[in-house]
């Protein structure tokens, strides 16, 4: 069987054992962007784990913290040329003030700026912010993946117009809404993610066992071979990269 992993978007830091999770995914041979929540993470992370041949790390800021260390966008345009990989990034609405709302935008757009004509990768996030997010992204020319998308559907047809790509974990299959959204995704655009350990199963221990799940739903969906699913899936991540993958 042909047999290929992949996590588009998780976070090993949040895990006590970040070491022995990084080392579990080297020996799976399972291609990883690690995202980061601050840019001092990434500072932190990105020289510690240089090494690492099938785990990148992604400069991120995520909207959730942009309120109470906006300071840090000094430090996040300083690191941004050491990097292609750039997440966590992007707006959370849910439950945000007015305020919390325009510190968000305004971070974004500068992270945006700073992003231009440089090749990056995003994996963005847009809870609650699906109109705004699409609208602010419109005009950039770097390769885009929603994370976990949960947003309006025509912002999703906006977004799959324009190529973007889409993170799907496994969690997103238990509900009705998540599925009606990977549903409507060509498997060109489709990426696999775990957003570990925010997702069942991960919280105590990372596994890989989540990408035989989604593919199984995905082989259904289009009504495929699991393999030919798979390699599907293996040249999406290829495209994003703009590699070839082992």
């Amino acid at each position: 069987m042909f047999e290929f992993s992949m996590d588009a978007h998780m976070h090993f830091d949040l895990y006590e054992n970040r070491d022995k999770v990084l080392e579990y995914i080297e020996s799976k041979k399972s291609y990883t962007i690690a995202v980061t929540n601050l840019p001092e993470l990434f500072q932190r992370y990105d020289k510690k784990y240089a090494d690492k041949k099938f785990v990148k790390i992604a400069l991120g800021f995520h909207p959730e913290l942009v309120a109470e260390y906006k300071y840090q966008q000094v430090l996040f345009h300083q690191l941004v040329d050491k990097t292609r990989f750039i997440g966590e990034v992007g707006l959370d609405f849910a439950g945000a003030s007015d305020i919390e709302k325009n510190s968000q935008i305004a971070v974004f757009q500068n992270i945006l700026s700073w992003c231009t004509n440089k090749e990056k990768i995003l994996s963005v996030h847009s809870r609650a912010a699906s109109k705004e997010v699409i609208s602010i992204l419109d005009g950039f020319n770097g390769k885009v993946i929603l994370h976990w998308y949960s947003g309006r559907i025509m912002d999703l047809e906006t977004a799959l117009s324009r190529g973007y790509y889409l993170s799907v974990n496994h969690q997103m299959l238990e509900s009705e809404r998540g599925r009606n959204i990977v549903n409507k995704l060509p498997v060109d655009r489709i990426l696999i993610e775990s957003d570990a350990p925010f997702t069942k199963g991960m919280k105590s221990k990372y596994t890989l066992n989540f990408n035989e799940k989604i593919y199984l739903y995905l082989a259904n969906r289009y009504n495929q071979e699991i393999d030919i699913v798979k390699k599907r899936i293996k040249a999406n991540f290829a495209e994003v990269l703009n590699s070839i993958l082992d």
